[in-house]
């Protein structure tokens, strides 16, 4: 059941988002690591996905248990993908770049600074004084708040 969960997945993604196969692999890896199980199964939200932001209810055992968004935003010279869980409450519990394309900015990657968007769910963060400042990141820092205050919009909307 697990693999063709996983097959279904991956044809369904690859059809709707051009991505490197290495971010699906990563992405599912990151659920299961997550919610410590394989078994999570993932429901495409048609209503607010588009070829920048999927986003998928996650179910357990048929009950919801967050929802997840795969996405891209734009450093200073390449883009780079990553994901978020949201909790049943529209909390960010994780972010995680799955794929990280330039040779600057980095920095962004590391759990310690992304773990400070956590527990967050409003859409007006600012970079620099909600979301710390990094050295070496600034365009891909900004980016990435900036990124996730639409996503939070977005699914704020939706759920309203």
């Amino acid at each position: 059941m697990k693999i063709s969960l996983i097959l279904l997945f991956n044809i369904l993604f690859m059809a709707v988002h051009a991505s490197p196969p290495e971010m699906n692999k990563k992405f599912e890896k990151e659920l299961e690591k997550h919610f410590s199980s394989d078994k999570i199964v993932l429901s495409k939200i048609e209503e607010i996905s588009d070829e920048q932001d999927i986003f998928f209810k996650l179910l357990n055992q048929g009950a919801e248990v967050g929802i997840a968004v795969l996405t891209e935003a734009e450093g200073r010279f390449d883009k780079f993908d990553y994901m978020i869980i949201y909790d049943t409450n529209l909390q960010i519990e994780l972010i995680k770049i799955l794929v990280y394309r330039s040779q600057y900015g980095s920095e962004i990657t590391a759990k310690r600074w992304l773990s400070q968007f956590y527990d967050k769910q409003n859409d007006s963060l600012k970079y620099g004084s909600d979301i710390q400042a990094i050295s070496g990141a600034t365009f891909s820092a900004s980016a990435l708040t900036k990124n996730i205050n639409r996503i939070n919009k977005k699914l704020r909307e939706y759920k309203d």
